[in-house]
């Protein structure tokens, strides 16, 4: 499956935080724990090497200090004009002369071999693996705190707690209709319950119909799909994607799902969707807020 440019694929997060406490609870107490220690000088000069890693540092205020971002990030305003450092494995040898006194990461969309090259160089790096919406906030306090700005990420970290909870009861006030977040057409790839994706669309008041048992990002049948049956498919759009869903959905074998045939496919922006990073809330938001027929 050619994969999406800026797709952060997360592991399960089975026994951490964010599985045994409440998104509420959460957030409550990641705004009530004390900050940890901190090196007395924030850093001034930042790169990020993952689009959601870029997400979260200009949510918190950090653009002017981040010097060098992904190459898919372009899609945030304050990119523009910032050093490209590549891609999944960055430029290693452009990272270092950007001269980083911090580099933030993603645990699944930055090479791993290339963050520990950097940490066994001297530089400091954050690790972000929001697996879940929880983990997202987790993620915002984690790097809020290296930037040297707790109260900016623990208010951050409020609006967005509360922004979830007001999704999460429009979601709930509508009949609960059954989902399926398709990540790719052909094969088809889809989105398993254990993901950041499958957090949303739970959150967002639907029963995934991926069963637990196929895993976190299945590649499945057409007939499979069939017998799943979803009341509607969710699926991102990016300019790497829209043909290959344009071509896949026009094949007589898509007939076999019913929501697609009966055009009940509601499509988001791949960046809100495929990126665990703040503007996940607004996937989540969306979501909430379709009617299914």
């Amino acid at each position: 499956m050619p994969q999406a440019r800026d797709f952060e694929r997360p592991r399960r997060s089975r026994g951490t935080l964010s599985g045994r406490l409440g998104l509420i609870s959460l957030g409550l107490a990641l705004l009530a724990s004390p900050a940890p220690t901190r090196p007395p000088a924030p850093p001034r000069r930042v790169v990020a090497l993952a689009p959601s890693a870029a997400e979260i540092l200009f949510a918190l205020g950090a653009a002017p200090r981040v010097v060098g971002v992904p190459d898919f990030a372009d899609d945030l305003p304050e990119a523009a004009g910032k050093a490209r450092v590549g891609g999944f494995a960055p430029d290693l040898e452009r990272v270092v002369s950007l001269a980083p006194d911090l580099v933030v990461v993603s645990k699944d969309g930055t090479d791993r071999a290339a963050y520990e090259k950097l940490e066994a160089l001297g530089l400091t790096v954050v690790v972000t693996s929001g697996a879940t919406l929880a983990g997202v906030l987790e993620d915002v306090a984690r790097v809020g705190h290296a930037l040297g700005e707790d109260e900016r990420a623990r208010a951050l970290v409020l609006a967005l707690t509360r922004r979830i909870a007001a999704a999460e009861a429009l979601g709930r006030a509508r009949p609960r209709a059954r989902a399926l977040a398709l990540i790719w057409p052909d094969p088809p790839v889809a989105a398993g319950v254990a993901t950041f994706v499958g957090d949303v669309v739970r959150r967002a008041g639907f029963t995934n119909v991926v069963p637990e048992s196929a895993g976190d990002w299945p590649s499945v049948s057409f007939e499979t799909l069939a017998a799943w049956n979803p009341d509607l498919v969710i699926r991102p759009e990016t300019p790497e994607n829209a043909e290959a869903f344009a071509r896949a959905f026009g094949d007589a074998r898509w007939r076999l799902v019913k929501a697609v045939s009966a055009g009940r496919v509601v499509v988001l922006p791949g960046s809100l969707l495929e990126r665990p990073g703040p503007r996940l809330v607004e996937a989540l938001e969306r979501l909430a807020a379709v009617r299914v027929p």
